[in-house]
């Protein structure tokens, strides 16, 4: 009986010692259909589903480390000309006792029943994109940069930064769930253009599943990993093989007009005001990307969170305008939310939280082989502010027009190890610029390790 009880033990060091010593990670095997499912959530009555082959081994890391799951769940991979198809059938014993807290998009799913998968469609064991949702059917996704390191997730993960998990980027994309005697399945539909990955035949892909359930507080994961890592640790991820992906010449024109009529009853007058402008987005590559904007208006992202600032330092609000999202832990230099060489924030913001008109930009950003490349450039136009001097009335202060560039550029060296440079620059410009009102930084290339 005491041999019979170790058992378990011995086998839950093996897997933790295979994960550490390099075995070879799980594979699944993604399936080409011509006719894609109906996507509704029903996996196990849907036919297109018969013929895909399931994975069903999921590890715990919590809360008993290295043991198999205490639930089953299937997941099968599949794929269309168009789009990548993921079924995930969670089974549950007691689907009475499923657990569902949030409904909103991009709320954290750690708190709540919940299935999450990374594709690390670089296969470059550093970044990749998150993909998730709990059985109310809401829509989490996220982009991955350097493993995760050096994101500050807080409480909610509703701050996380853009260095290590962008939880702003948003990506066209859809799920549908569906609860039943079984527990509760899933259906994820990812437009390959959606994407970001290497040009060529075909794909290998990094893969890793994450399962929440949550009134057991449990963890499971379908590439096996250590405690103290989470689902953005794509080094330790399994493949998926048999991907013939298209390739990729999106291109994706927002345009915009604004007008507006105001008029003085004293005066008799009315003056009109119109305003025209758009993003460009384009891939030049499938894992280049290239963004333009004109003139450029925010008026849709979403609001900040409201913050109480209690001490003398500015407060910190992350970036959710769409057009510095894509890529954006290719800008990520120093500390996120402590000490940032460049935080895109600045742009089109004055010194006292003002409007600064923009006149227009491009970015370039991505991979090119085992180079990631990151490349800004921002003209905004002069304004003004209301300040109170000293005897505390106010005075209009000018703001010059000013210039935004930015160079990042790394060079893969293996081992997440990488050797780079990063250039910033700010410099005021046109007839109102002061020749000395400027700001730059830049770093010498150096090799950096992770840990």
């Amino acid at each position: 009986m005491r041999a019979a009880g170790l058992l378990p033990a011995a086998l839950a060091l093996a897997s933790l010692a295979g994960v550490a010593g390099g075995a070879e990670p799980p594979q699944a095997s993604a399936v080409l259909l011509q006719t894609p499912p109906t996507l509704d959530g029903d996996v196990l009555d849907d036919p297109a589903w018969k013929d895909v082959p399931a994975t069903d081994s999921f590890w715990q890391m919590t809360p008993d480390e290295g043991q198999p799951a205490s639930e089953r769940t299937e997941v099968r991979v599949a794929y269309t000309r168009d789009a990548l198809l993921i079924g995930v059938v969670c089974h549950d014993r007691d689907p009475s006792r499923i657990i569902v807290s949030e409904s909103r998009r991009d709320s954290p799913l750690d708190e709540t029943d919940s299935f999450q998968v990374v594709l690390d469609t670089y296969r470059d064991g550093q970044s990749g994109f998150v993909f998730g949702t709990n059985p109310a059917g809401i829509e989490h996704d996220g982009q991955v940069s350097n493993e995760g390191r050096e994101a500050d997730l807080g409480p909610g993960r509703q701050i996380a930064t853009v260095a290590g998990y962008n939880l702003n980027w948003d990506a066209s994309w859809a799920v549908r769930t569906r609860t039943g005697a079984f527990g509760w399945s899933a259906e994820f539909a990812i437009p390959f253009r959606t994407l970001r990955y290497a040009r060529g035949g075909p794909q290998v892909w990094g893969l890793n599943f994450q399962r929440n359930i949550r009134r057991r507080k449990e963890t499971a994961f379908w590439a096996p990993l250590p405690r103290q890592y989470n689902l953005y640790r794509a080094s330790l991820a399994g493949t998926v093989t048999g991907l013939e992906v298209p390739g990729q010449r999106n291109l994706k024109l927002t345009p915009y007009a604004l007008a507006g009529n105001s008029r003085d009853f004293v005066r008799s007058r009315s003056d009109w005001d119109h305003h025209v402008g758009g993003d460009l987005k384009y891939s030049l590559t499938p894992s280049l990307t290239l963004d333009a904007t004109v003139n450029t208006d925010f008026a849709q992202v979403e609001v900040d969170a409201q913050q109480v600032n209690l001490d003398r330092f500015n407060l910190f609000f992350p970036e959710k305008r769409p057009f510095f999202l894509e890529n954006a832990g290719q800008f990520a230099m120093g500390t996120p939310g402590e000490v940032e060489v460049f935080f895109t924030r600045r742009i089109g913001i004055g010194p006292s939280g003002e409007v600064v008109p923009i006149l227009g930009g491009g970015r370039l950003s991505g991979k090119i082989g085992r180079a990631r490349i990151g490349l800004l450039d921002m003209q905004t136009e002069s304004s003004s502010q209301t300040i109170i001097d000293a005897n505390g009335v106010p005075q209009m202060q000018a703001i010059p027009a000013s210039n935004f560039g930015v160079a990042r550029f790394a060079w893969e060296l293996g081992n997440r190890s990488y050797l780079g440079a990063f250039l910033s620059n700010r410099q005021a410009t046109g007839i109102d610029g002061w020749r000395d009102d400027y700001g730059r930084s830049s770093c010498s290339p150096r090799k950096l390790s992770g840990r």
